[in-house]
């Protein structure tokens, strides 16, 4: 694989990793400030929020000051502030370090699809499926790999995505600088379909983040420790390994709105039933929600991520690649914020934490089912 390639997914990784591995340690930390669900998920959500509110900005600078130079200045903040964030003393420092290296993210991730299509002019798709497999492996491998960290403390946590950055940055030597890019946010939301598009993929990010979190915190009630949490998340990556690339063709086939109708459909029914499957059993409830889950996610998310910026008019493919980073970046903060808050709200108004749980799932998959309506508009 092109050495340019292998850099950019390593910086996806740096990124996504960074925003979703402290979901399954939010106990951990919760215990270690005594603090309720509603607030130790803002330690997720600060990040999240700090990459959506510069996305864009960095899709502006990097006209100025270059893409690939902003990208490498991205790895090596990014860097920096996860030993930092290693030796926070105090959670409100915590949340400002979390907020700060979220834009450090948006350098990284914001600028890679950009980057991909520029580097590989003649097999954008190929890129952009990588790209695109690279996110949904990260988004889910994160919360995993956090778990297993936060059996040693919750600053192994924030060190995680450390070497991976390094390796990002050792690679980035030979990248390329994206095409003249012209024209304005306007024409690129004015462009048909191309915020339905994006709208259900907020609402996508939200209804998986918001799930990993209230799964999180679920297991946690049942007993379960960072490591064997961190453990049964691994399912859905691995599911990804196996069928992100047969997904990915199949969309090629069969068209991108179509492939991320069904994916949509199945999470929706998906939900639903995970939400009854927790209260049967924890682990084997859990394990087989995953399992179902994880079907869905293939299907919709390359699909998804493939039509948005296919709609964007040329010329704009940096913004499409920072408004697409927004749309996750957001869904993802809303999706921490609605599960933390939800299961706070449900816990004292449901009798135990499985209804409470289950409640927030069938929320979610409201969200869900409402991301399915909007590709279906679009069709």
């Amino acid at each position: 694989m092109d050495s340019r390639l292998v850099a950019l997914l390593f910086g996806v990784l740096l990124g996504t990793v960074s925003e979703s591995s402290l979901a399954p340690a939010l106990p951990l930390l919760s215990r270690i400030y005594g603090v309720g669900p509603d607030t130790a998920q803002q330690a997720v959500s600060a990040g999240l929020l700090g990459a959506a509110l510069a996305y864009l900005p960095v899709a502006w600078l990097a006209r100025h000051l270059g893409a690939a130079r902003l990208f490498r200045l991205g790895l090596i903040l990014h860097a920096a502030l996860a030993l930092a964030l290693a030796l926070a003393s105090s959670l409100p420092y915590l949340i400002l370090l979390r907020l700060a290296q979220g834009v450090a993210t948006a350098m990284v991730v914001g600028l890679v699809p950009g980057l991909a299509t520029s580097a590989f002019p003649q097999a954008r798709g190929y890129a952009m499926g990588m790209v695109a497999s690279t996110v949904a492996t990260g988004t889910l491998l994160g919360p995993a790999l956090g778990g297993l960290a936060a059996t040693w403390g919750l600053s192994y946590v924030f060190l995680l995505p450390l070497p991976v950055g390094l390796l990002a940055l050792f690679l980035s030597g030979n990248l390329p600088e994206l095409p003249r890019q012209e024209g304005s946010l306007r024409r690129l939301l004015k462009a048909s379909g191309f915020l339905q598009a994006l709208a259900a993929t907020s609402l996508y990010f939200l209804h998986t983040l918001g799930t990993t979190v209230a799964l999180a915190f679920h297991l946690g009630a049942e007993g379960f420790s960072p490591s064997a949490i961190g453990t049964l998340l691994l399912l859905n990556p691995l599911q990804l390994l196996l069928l992100g690339a047969w997904a990915g063709r199949t969309a090629d086939r069969l068209g991108y709105n179509r492939m991320a109708l069904l994916g949509a459909y199945l999470l929706v029914a998906a939900g639903v039933g995970f939400a009854l499957l927790a209260l049967w059993h924890p682990l084997w409830g859990s394990a087989l929600g995953l399992l179902l889950l994880g079907i869905g996610r293939a299907l919709f998310q390359a699909a998804n991520n493939a039509l948005v910026l296919s709609l964007a008019p040329g010329g704009l493919e940096g913004l499409a690649s920072g408004a697409l980073s927004v749309a996750r970046a957001l869904g993802q903060a809303l999706g921490s914020a609605l599960a933390g808050g939800s299961l706070a709200f449900f816990y004292a108004v449901l009798p135990n934490h499985r209804l409470a749980f289950a409640a927030t799932l069938l929320l979610l998959t409201g969200l869900m089912g409402l991301s399915a309506w909007l590709v279906r508009a679009r069709g």
